[in-house]
């Protein structure tokens, strides 16, 4: 056998288009397709009332009562979750979906066999229900995400979101120092 010779198969570079099936593939299945967004809005909570979305709960505990708000049957279907603030800033709302999106830049990781897929999603404005239109303007149900995918073998899986914290820069090029130069 010839040295640096292999008959094992190279594994193919992850592409936009592989990210793209492999993303839909879980969202098909109604897995990691719930994005939350925050806002700040002084109708929001009245609209939602009103279009049936959620209702005002008070929970009793330890003595103290606490007002907040719980989806209704309605607001399930286009919603995953809500957290309302009476203040009007920063209400968070976890969307359901279906959403548009666009694969916009792959980088490497961490390690050689994982890679940091950056994506543009946006609310799928006809398929949206008309309660939650009412509500919240369609540039509010829109965002970045960056996807972790690692190779397992010659396969590419995607396997979570990296909060912003977690996401690492792409590796710089090699430029020279200024002690070379």
């Amino acid at each position: 056998m010839a040295v640096g010779c292999s008959s094992d198969p190279k594994p193919a570079e992850l592409t936009t288009i592989t990210a793209s099936q492999l993303i839909s593939q879980r969202w098909a299945r109604d897995e990691l397709n719930h994005f939350a967004v925050s806002f700040n809005s002084d109708t929001l909570i009245g609209c939602g009332v009103q279009n049936d979305l959620w209702k005002p709960v008070e929970t009793v505990d330890r003595g103290f009562t606490r007002s907040t708000y719980q989806l209704t049957e309605r607001g399930n279907r286009a919603l995953f979750a809500i957290d309302l603030k009476e203040s009007g800033k920063l209400h968070e709302i976890t969307l359901r979906g279906p959403y548009h999106f666009e694969v916009t830049n792959i980088t490497p990781g961490s390690q050689p066999e994982i890679r940091q897929v950056e994506i543009h999603w946006e609310i799928d404005w006809g398929k949206t229900p008309a309660e939650l239109k009412a509500c919240v303007p369609k540039f509010e149900l829109s965002g970045s995400q960056v996807a972790l995918f690692k190779l397992f073998g010659l396969e590419w899986r995607f396997l979570s979101y990296l909060k912003p914290e977690d996401v690492m820069a792409p590796p710089q090029s090699a430029a020279p120092s200024l002690d070379t130069i």
